[in-house]
């Protein structure tokens, strides 16, 4: 066993011997065996007490956040990206063409001055959503140039209809003028 590593459990040999054990028997009395044995030489590191240490702090917590060894700058955490990944994975269930950043969606809220382009509220008051103007359960694509801001009531009650309010007027609240036409 080498020691100064707590995260140590057994040598790259050790692990191909038992890797072979498990994975290249095709008798599953011997897998059985196989598996028996990790479970003992895993109960040998537990009487480890550098090894328990380590466990334990895991456990209460310690190695959480940027005190983990395998800590990569937190930016799993915020909401947006989460959301940027739901989406991603839907376009992707969904076989659709293209992409767009979120630079780009930014872009596009800025261009009709953050507001809904159906009821003409604007974001501090209401959140505008990603609305694919012809669906992607239509065959859309994921392109910005198929994207349109809706507030999520809007964009709920589009549902699956192909819609583009674009060139429709609407009162921007923030501006406190009436808009007829947008331009992209």
């Amino acid at each position: 066993m080498e020691t100064g590593n707590p995260f140590f459990i057994m040598t790259e040999a050790g692990k191909k011997k038992l890797s072979e054990a498990i994975m290249g028997e095709k008798n599953p009395m011997k897998k059985i065996e196989a598996k028996e044995k990790m479970r003992g030489i895993l109960k040998k590191h537990w009487r480890d007490p550098e090894f328990r240490k380590h466990m334990e702090e895991v456990k209460k917590g310690r190695w959480t956040g940027e005190k983990n060894p395998l800590w990569k700058g937190g930016i799993s955490k915020t909401r947006e990206y989460h959301k940027e990944r739901r989406r991603k994975r839907r376009v992707r269930k969904l076989n659709a063409k293209g992409s767009h950043t979120f630079g780009e969606w930014e872009l596009l809220k800025k261009q009709y001055g953050h507001c809904c382009l159906s009821c003409g509220k604007c974001e501090p008051e209401i959140i505008l959503t990603e609305d694919h103007i012809i669906p992607l359960s239509k065959g859309g694509s994921d392109y910005i140039e198929n994207i349109q801001p809706l507030c999520r009531s809007c964009n709920s009650k589009k549902h699956t209809k192909i819609i583009y309010y674009g060139r429709r007027s609407y009162y921007n609240r923030r501006q406190r003028c009436i808009v007829s036409e947008v331009k992209s």
